[in-house]
């Protein structure tokens, strides 16, 4: 068990916590019945050696869970075991309080103690806190590119948007994963260094819009730019949100599959852009 400023982070192994998930699930997703992960199905996943750490606001009867992570044992590439990581979540009044990463330090610990040095899990490609919780501070690496990899999604988060979504790897014992947990960092990068994949406008309501990409650079480092707010666009225009998502499906899909990998998210004023390294998994992983 874990005690961080009254927030207790542990192992969820009985009904009342499954049921506790389940309500979680609905208020930060706002899923429907229909797509919510039940509780038997969160018994059978714990039972088979998988994980639900929960995050809750204080020790005794009458306390509430405010975050979870879930996941599942598994194989990478049908021979590497790992957990993948089915589900994190933090309750909207909690967030950016760092529940969300004391929850993923914990699982780390958890995995590790099980002989299990890797951690999947998949990220929306245009989510740009995503990218930078993801790749800047745990130090995951994104392998692979998926399109449309749940199908259609029915929650407010997802509804009318191809769900295309990155592979992220996480190396729990790796060089690049305990130095980006120590709170290191790459040197930082100013925007005229690198080349850009892709050009971008922005719109008459002022929003930053696709404006074509070049299939053809061969630089060691390039950046891909993406919304610095993909909710912010969904809700303003859906048409743009989904102009990004094939844009990114193309560009960057084609990116990764020529060896490349996304390593980081790079900020510069009210924009955002993926770092991309021509590396192997490898070599990035033994850099803090």
């Amino acid at each position: 068990m874990e005690l961080c400023d009254e927030v207790v982070i542990e192992p969820v192994r009985d009904r009342v916590g499954y049921r506790a998930c389940e309500r979680l699930q609905q208020e930060v997703w706002g899923f429907a019945d229909v797509a919510v992960i039940p509780d038997h199905l969160i018994h059978m996943v714990t039972s088979a050696g998988g994980l639900l750490l929960g995050a809750f606001d204080g020790i005794g009867p009458g306390r509430e869970m405010i975050g979870f992570t879930l996941s599942v044992v598994g194989l990478l590439a049908g021979t590497t075991l790992r957990h993948h990581s089915l589900m994190a979540a933090v309750r909207p009044d909690w967030q950016d309080r760092s529940i969300g990463y004391r929850l993923k330090c914990a699982q780390r610990e958890r995995v590790l103690a099980q002989g299990i040095r890797i951690i999947t899990w998949t990220f929306d490609p245009l989510e740009s806190r995503n990218a930078h919780f993801n790749l800047n501070k745990l130090g995951g690496v994104v392998t692979e590119y998926l399109p449309n990899y749940f199908g259609e999604l029915r929650d407010v988060r997802n509804r009318g948007i191809d769900t295309d979504r990155l592979l992220c790897q996480w190396h729990l014992d790796s060089p690049r994963a305990k130095g980006h947990l120590a709170g290191e960092r790459p040197p930082a990068l100013a925007l005229g260094d690198l080349e850009t994949i892709n050009r971008t406008q922005r719109t008459a309501t002022g929003l930053r819009a696709p404006a074509g990409f070049r299939p053809d650079l061969r630089a060691p480092n390039l950046l891909f730019e993406i919304p610095s707010d993909l909710q912010t666009v969904r809700r303003a225009d859906l048409d743009l949100a989904r102009t990004w998502r094939l844009e990114a499906r193309r560009a960057l899909g084609a990116y990764l599959d020529e060896g490349y990998l996304v390593t980081s998210l790079f900020r510069q004023g009210d924009r955002s852009f993926l770092v991309l390294e021509k590396a192997s998994l490898a070599q990035v992983l033994e850099r803090p």
